[in-house]
């Protein structure tokens, strides 16, 4: 593991701690703040390690800025600093908030240009910034994991009868109730029911990732939806996934 690598993870590791100590000590409101920011940095103001003058920075998608009030920063900081000076950063007494920089390819300008003359949409809003995103029937989405399991669900919705059929809705922005807007992979409708597909890469699969995945998927509980998660391992079988994604769809759209 390299420097930046071995850096990076110590720095979600104080994300992680801090997170398991706000959600002891009950604050919900501040663990579903902090499931969502993109990243923490320390940096210096003035002197050096060791010395006064150092913040811890929380990087954040655009609309966490107006959550992150002086009173909700005041109670992450706590927690956060004592985290990190138990973990060898440097001792900081101040916690900012910055929002995080977009990703963009190098055909920015077209890509703007298009955009302004587009009619608006709350489809993949993060996504669709990004050069990799791939798209089918407009749609965007952000993998090619999430692109064969947006095909198949595209045969099932073809192949079932008229009155039993279902709307796919890759990556919707939603917002709930914790004041999170969220973009689940693949949101299905269906006989008056809603449902959700996730597709998880091996990276769901370490500890805090997977505390967060069910930290979201009760979110999604409390208003009534189901979540269902697909390994990126169970996808490489096309009909093995039909037959699963049928089987799913039975027992959240049309249960007996």
């Amino acid at each position: 593991m390299g420097i930046e690598e071995e850096e990076a993870w110590d720095l979600d590791m104080v994300l992680g701690q801090t997170v398991a100590l706000l959600d002891r000590r009950g604050d919900q409101e501040a663990v579903q703040l902090l499931l969502d920011v993109a990243g923490l940095e320390f940096e210096e103001a003035t002197g050096g390690w060791g010395a006064s003058g150092w913040q811890a920075v929380l990087l954040v998608e655009s609309h966490l800025l107006p959550l992150l009030t002086e009173g909700m920063r005041e109670r992450i900081k706590v927690p956060l600093l004592d985290v990190a000076r138990r973990r060898g950063f440097p001792p900081a007494d101040h916690l900012d908030v910055r929002e995080v920089l977009p990703e963009i390819g190098p055909d920015w300008r077209e890509q703007f240009a298009q955009r302004t003359t587009a009619r608006p949409s709350n489809q993949a809003r993060r996504e669709r910034a990004a050069p990799t995103t791939l798209i089918e029937d407009g749609l965007a989405l952000a993998s090619k994991e999430e692109r064969i399991v947006y095909l198949a669900l595209k045969d099932i919705q073809v192949a079932v009868p008229e009155d039993k059929t279902i709307a796919i809705a890759p990556l919707p922005g939603v917002r709930l109730r914790a004041g999170h807007t969220w973009t689940p992979d693949i949101t299905v409708f269906g006989n008056g029911r809603v449902m959700i597909f996730e597709v998880d890469g091996p990276h769901h699969r370490n500890s805090r990732r997977y505390a967060d995945d069910r930290n979201r998927d009760l979110q999604w509980q409390r208003c009534g939806v189901a979540v269902v998660r697909l390994p990126v391992e169970d996808l490489a079988d096309r009909e093995q996934l039909t037959e699963r994604l049928k089987e799913e769809l039975r027992r959240y759209l049309w249960p007996r």
